[in-house]
């Protein structure tokens, strides 16, 4: 039958009762096989199949919202004060519509989740009050509680906002909000869970982007919107990338979680094969779009389609433990870490014992090769670019991955002392060096300008981004100052540093965190790039100075605190060569201390070296003024001294 026939809302309503008739027969072919092997009791044929069912649900509801919101930020055009036009509009009513039904059934998931844990039903665990219980004693019903405020902020967004920036800020919400039911699942349990968890960090929302980025832009074709064929470009570009990126980390998910011979005799191996068969026919309809433009609408709807029960495929096999896990035992460290770690830590151990961040460590290596991609093409273009700046970024980008994926990384997650050091370097030596990298404005130059009429680019985006009140509190000292400081005392003076160390999706955020608050910081005081009005150097000066109190002190109370900081995690952890944990702990504590001066120093050259040149450039404007049209300053002087003297005279 030829696509163009059908249509596309029954297109997408027939992947809905697909999906949602799969699980539920997934479900019942399961019955009480994933319980037992988890360890709980069966709730009930019913219960199981309403839980399965509600999480499809939320999950291809949430993968609809991302995409839809990737689509407005990406693939429609503005007005000149920044506000989203006819076809942006269209695309946040799609987000508002698909973020309702996300937090609706994140809301009814609660108790659902609970019910599921507990062995009950939901109508039982409510009339019993066991909902609080429950909900303490395990992370899966608090995932949800944590998605239904994601997607309810989206809603807000979609409802109120009509802005591009808003809609950004959206999509950073739903990118966020769409990893929780994922982190405490499989990903995040067993042997190698902290690969497993940064797999899934990228995979989920690079998969969940495809389903309503390629409805929208099959919307937006049909429609007859606007630039169609920037649209058909960027919507194959971005689907290409994230499809490569979940083709690898899905890969890898599948390596960890599912031994190969049991890829096709389980249940489970089979869901994510067929997940795996409708996410490459996405990739296929999306490569033909662009062969075939003239039916590039009805491709990308069924590409969408195709998307959307990859992702209801891999919602229902997340209710079932993974098959690497059935009849294994784990040690403390693969449970709570992930790898073992036998030997003490030793120079040469640090050194040679790495365990890649899929996160961070990425990130690291795609900030070395986009910089670079970015500077030869100045290069091509005849343009220069400093070579101190290269060479600062990559310096930054290899600290990151050292800090994060070295063995400094790998015993960082097991022990305080070198946790600390991985915290001071994400903290304040790796946001300094990216910072003097000049990132953002290496971008600006390689990147060209969108023509009249054409759809935003990144550089336009990019701008707009910067030069928001957004950004102007975020750089601001009253924001970033408290900020850096309650980092510090907010962690690890209250359990929220217990509560965090005993997940890799913890250690994950903690890092992301250390970084992003220590590049805000020095954003402020040391920036190159484009952004709202700083302080005087004078002032930059001062913020610097600031910290520096907080920061010493904070390294005395650790090195004096005679309890341990994340005590029952670090003693479940029982590692081999009998650690002293307080010893550590005052050793972590001089490391936070001395280090935390170094890069001080490190920021206060480069502020000196910025408010000299500085200095050169008025000065050298100021010449070049007075040589074109006379010393203003010196007559008006002159002339002052003469009207005084003939009123003497």
């Amino acid at each position: 039958m030829d696509l163009e026939m059908i249509s596309a809302r029954t297109v997408w309503f027939g992947t809905v009762v697909f999906s949602v008739a799969a699980a539920a027969g997934a479900a019942i072919a399961a019955g009480e096989m994933p319980y037992t092997a988890a360890g709980t009791a069966f709730p009930g044929l019913a219960q199981a199949i309403c839980y399965t069912v509600l999480r499809v649900l939320a999950m291809m509801a949430g993968a609809v919202t991302l995409g839809a919101l990737a689509y407005t930020v990406c693939c429609t055009a503005t007005t000149g004060r920044g506000r989203v036009g006819v076809d942006g509009y269209a695309g946040l009513r799609v987000v508002e519509r698909a973020a309702t039904a996300w937090a609706v059934a994140a809301v009814v998931l609660v108790p659902v989740t609970a019910a599921d844990i507990g062995g009950s039903t939901t109508v039982a665990l409510l009339r019993d009050g066991t909902l609080v219980p429950l909900l303490e004693a395990s992370d899966k019903p608090k995932a949800w509680v944590v998605v239904a405020l994601f997607a309810t902020a989206v809603v807000l967004i979609a409802r109120l906002s009509l802005s591009w920036l808003g809609a950004a800020t959206a999509l950073l919400f739903a990118t966020i909000g769409i990893l929780p039911p994922v982190l405490v699942g499989n990903a995040g349990e067993g042997p190698g869970h902290d690969h497993a968890t940064g797999a899934v960090v990228l995979w989920q929302p690079a998969l969940s982007v495809c389903c309503g980025l390629l409805w929208c832009a099959g919307a937006h074709l049909r429609r007859g919107g606007a630039h169609r064929n920037t649209v058909i470009r960027r919507t194959r570009l971005l689907t290409g990338a994230c499809l490569s990126v979940a083709t690898l980390t899905g890969g890898l998910l599948i390596a960890l979680l599912v031994p190969p011979d049991q890829l096709l005799t389980t249940g489970y191996g089979r869901l994510v094969l067929g997940s795996a068969a409708f996410g490459g026919l996405a990739a296929v309809l999306v490569w033909q779009a662009g062969r075939r433009r003239a039916r590039a609408a009805a491709l990308f709807t069924v590409a969408g389609a195709a998307a959307l029960v990859a992702v209801a495929g891999a919602a229902t096999a997340g209710v079932r433990p993974a098959p690497a896990f059935e009849q294994r035992r784990f040690t403390a460290h693969e449970a709570f870490i992930g790898f073992d770690i036998v030997d003490p830590p030793t120079a040469w151990r640090l050194l040679t014992f790495w365990r890649f961040d899929i996160v961070l460590g990425t990130a690291a290596l795609a900030g070395i090769v986009l910089y670079a991609v970015g500077v030869v093409r100045l290069r091509r273009r005849g343009d220069t670019w400093s070579a101190r700046r290269t060479l600062s970024w990559i310096l930054g980008c290899l600290s990151l991955l050292v800090a994060t994926s070295s063995g400094i990384g790998a015993y960082g997650y097991a022990m305080f002392s070198l946790h600390m050091i991985t915290h001071m370097a994400l903290n304040m030596v790796v946001p300094v060096l990216l910072i003097l990298g000049a990132p953002m404005t290496l971008l600006l130059r390689a990147v060209p300008a969108a023509g009249r009429g054409e759809l935003r680019g990144l550089r336009e985006g990019l701008l707009e981004v910067v030069h928001s009140r957004l950004s102007a509190v975020l750089a601001h000292p009253g924001f970033s100052i408290p900020v850096f400081v309650v980092t510090l005392y907010g962690l690890y003076f209250t359990s929220l540093f217990e509560e965090l160390i005993g997940y890799h999706w913890g250690h994950v955020l903690m890092n992301v965190h250390f970084l992003i608050v220590g590049y805000l910081f020095y954003w402020a005081v040391i920036g190159i790039d484009p952004g709202p009005r700083r302080l005087p150097h004078l002032g930059r000066l001062g913020m610097l100075f600031a910290i520096m109190p907080f920061h010493a002190f904070f390294g005395v109370v650790v090195m004096s605190s005679t309890s341990v900081i994340g005590d029952r995690f670090y003693t479940n952890l029982q590692l081999s060569w009998g650690i002293d944990l307080l010893a550590d702990q005052h050793a972590g504590g001089g490391i936070a201390w001395v280090a935390g001066e170094v890069p001080v120093l490190i920021v206060v050259g480069a502020l000196l070296t910025q408010w000299v040149t500085q200095d050169r450039r008025t000065a050298v404007r100021t010449d070049r003024k007075d040589d074109t049209y006379g010393d203003s300053d010196l007559e008006a002087y002159n002339a002052m001294l003469a009207e005084l003297a003939r009123s003497r005279g």
